[in-house]
């Protein structure tokens, strides 16, 4: 790939995975209001089996999705592994806490654990001296956030100690499972499965793991009119629209900028939220935010500098003892 294509790879996918954070942002503030009082486990089950039904049925070459599957078995399971995780626990974290704290824990964490989970998953890329200087940065970040939390200076106020306690393992599993849909996603893509195969066979696992709960716990909701609405819009925008941007995103993008790019949605969540009544001003968990936002941005520029310094660089010459290949 020439030096300009790449570049403009490189741009597209910041692009699309900043789209994925504009709405995604939006879409946590309402699931946040909705999950008071619909079960998480109802609302994704839903979704997620409308979703993967538009998915698969807007396949057309269903034997190469198939041969393309059972090729990649394995990081396609992990996917559908990693994606349930991440939908299940960030609804539960959603029932406890505010969306920009459990949002900005989630976010704040992911950089670290992907620059871990980047030496068994792409041990070929290094992570930049700046990269892990802005992980510690909010990883500090999200410490200071939840001691916040911790004295009631969340936008919720106070938290009894289990609740918080639920909370950040909810925004743990999150964060790790987040990371590793980034790192499987961008191996499936580096293995020649395209995003529409990605989606078609993403969902499985957190259908059948929802439905489990589902049974086990007699949550099922009403299918009310306001109801079926929400879930409709939660599948159509918030993961059909989104999740698609998402993952041409990743596929043009390194994971640890990826991971850096997440933070960008913390102040549009933090401005909608107040669109809750249950919700009021933090300017606690405005600093934490800002203070994530900020590492995030020295990142991904220590990211895009070295990126295009590695555009720019000339290919090497051949050797006068190999000579070149025709």
């Amino acid at each position: 790939m020439s030096s300009d294509r790449r570049r403009l790879a490189q741009a597209a996918g910041t692009l699309l995975v900043l789209g994925y954070c504009v709405i995604n942002s939006t879409k946590s503030v309402f699931e946040a209001a909705l999950v008071q009082d619909l079960s998480p486990e109802f609302i994704a089950f839903n979704s997620f089996v409308v979703a993967q039904a538009f998915y698969f049925f807007t396949l057309r070459d269903k034997r190469s999705l198939w041969t393309t599957v059972r090729r990649c078995l394995p990081d396609v399971v992990m996917l559908n592994i990693s994606t349930a995780v991440c939908w299940i626990a960030v609804l539960y974290a959603f029932t406890v806490l505010e969306p920009a704290m459990a949002n900005s824990m989630i976010i704040g964490m992911g950089p670290a654990i992907t620059i871990l989970l980047g030496f068994r998953l792409r041990p070929g890329v290094r992570a930049l001296p700046l990269e892990l200087a802005a992980a510690a940065a909010m990883l500090a970040a999200m410490a200071y956030l939840l001691v916040v939390a911790s004295d009631g200076g969340s936008a919720i106020g106070d938290i009894p100690t289990g609740d918080l306690v639920f909370g950040v393992v909810m925004c743990v599993l999150t964060s790790v499972s987040l990371s590793g849909v980034t790192y499987y996603t961008k191996r499936l893509g580096d293995a020649g499965m395209s995003v529409r195969q990605m989606m078609a066979s993403r969902f499985v696992v957190l259908i059948v793991a929802t439905l489990a709960i589902l049974l086990l716990r007699d949550s099922f909701g009403a299918y009310s009119l306001g109801n079926v609405g929400a879930i409709l819009a939660i599948s159509l925008v918030g993961v059909i629209i989104s999740l698609y941007l998402l993952q041409q995103g990743i596929v043009r993008t390194e994971p640890i900028s990826v991971s850096m790019l997440f933070g960008t949605n913390l102040l549009i969540t933090y401005a909608v939220q107040f669109a809750d009544p249950r919700l009021h001003q933090s300017q606690s968990t405005l600093v934490g935010l800002l203070a994530i936002s900020l590492a995030m941005c020295l990142g991904t520029w220590a990211r895009w500098r070295a990126d295009r310094r590695a555009a720019d660089e000339p290919a090497p010459a051949p050797s006068a003892r190999t000579g070149a290949r025709t």
